[in-house]
């Protein structure tokens, strides 16, 4: 059975797998570290022209470890997850300046690397040097879920034990690296999670869930993913050749981005109670202030979080000073700085 699974990956790789990256077949450590923190919680889709863009500007590790950190994060801006940025910056600076700018050769010196976890060392020592240790994504998850018709769930303790180890008995030792790349494209292509093709699948006459009716049941998740909504109300001076900004610090959404001021609140309100909530008072100060325009509301995904947002253009009688801890930057100079894609968005007009 282990036997019959691990061929047909491997020929289904050979023959029919037509599925075209760039960092496929990559043999540089650093090409396909950076291909795999970009590609966490991110479609190929969409992340490959930041790959691209990323080598392009900076071709050695030396180079992203030199870079300064606005550059880079205004690089990522609009993928999301800034703390992969962040990480990634501090995995480079540590190749560079420990390892003389040496990518680690080995499974432990790579998972010691800031950001990388047991999926990407894995991936990064397969795919570069080869070595023998199973990847387990998603992608992989379905797949050995359906063919080995396993419903323990993959969130608990238990599931991801015994799906490292079924990973790994499956593992081609001496293909480790084709395995890994086939069966990961496998599980995007032809075991996808909606309408997989089953029909034409090599692994169908052994699949348990295909031969018991059970596709679309496994794999099995005990816990369901709540979403958090989020009501942002961002508030720009009148003056539009000025506007009010600061970094994030916090350890939230968008660490490390700008933003200009803003008030979160539980739930959607009018332009008047805001203007009279405490929180308006405490960070804009006292004084006589209306709004003369407001947006559309607009909206960004992420994984666990919805965020709707409002940008409200402020006037006051006074001459508006930024809020403690805000600046003043000329709105020409804006594109300079690193924003979430929602006020980017917003400032594309």
């Amino acid at each position: 059975m282990k036997h019959f699974f691990t061929e047909g990956i491997l020929n289904w790789n050979t023959f029919q797998n037509d599925r075209s990256m760039p960092w496929k077949k990559e043999k540089d450590p650093y090409r396909i570290w950076l291909s795999e923190i970009i590609l966490q919680q991110t479609r190929v889709e969409q992340g490959r022209p930041y790959y691209e863009r990323f080598i392009s500007e900076y071709p050695t590790i030396t180079d992203l470890a030199a870079a300064p950190d606005e550059a880079v994060f205004r690089l990522w801006q609009g993928l999301g997850y800034y703390a992969r940025c962040k990480n990634m910056l501090a995995a480079a600076r540590t190749v560079a300046n420990d390892h003389a700018g040496i990518f680690p050769k080995d499974y432990t010196g790579i998972a010691a690397l800031k950001g990388v976890g047991a999926y990407t060392a894995a991936a990064i020592a397969s795919f570069a040097y080869n070595l023998p240790h199973a990847v387990l994504d998603g992608n992989v998850y379905r797949v050995l879920a359906r063919f080995f018709g396993i419903d323990t769930p993959t969130d608990t303790t238990a599931g991801k034990k015994l799906f490292t180890q079924l990973a790994q008995d499956v593992l081609p030792e001496q293909q480790a690296g084709t395995y890994n790349q086939a069966i990961m494209d496998f599980g995007a292509v032809v075991c996808k999670p909606q309408q997989p093709l089953c029909k034409s699948c090599r692994l169908a006459p052994r699949c348990e869930a295909y031969q018991k009716g059970l596709t679309d049941l496994v794999p099995v998740k005990s816990k369901k993913l709540r979403i958090k909504k989020r009501y942002f109300y961002y508030l720009l001076p009148d003056n539009g050749s000025l506007r009010f900004v600061r970094k994030r610090t916090a350890k939230d959404i968008w660490q490390n981005l700008h933003e200009f001021p803003m008030i979160e609140t539980p739930g959607p309100v009018t332009t008047a109670e805001l203007l009279a909530s405490p929180e308006f008072r405490q960070l804009m100060g006292k004084g006589k202030f209306t709004v003369t325009r407001e947006s559309l509301e607009k909206k960004q995904q992420l994984t666990h979080q919805t965020i709707h947002a409002r940008f409200l253009h402020i006037s006051q009688a006074a001459s508006m000073q930024p809020p403690e801890g805000f600046r003043a930057v000329p709105a020409s100079e804006l594109d300079q700085l690193a924003f979430p894609k929602i006020i980017v968005d917003f400032l594309k007009g």
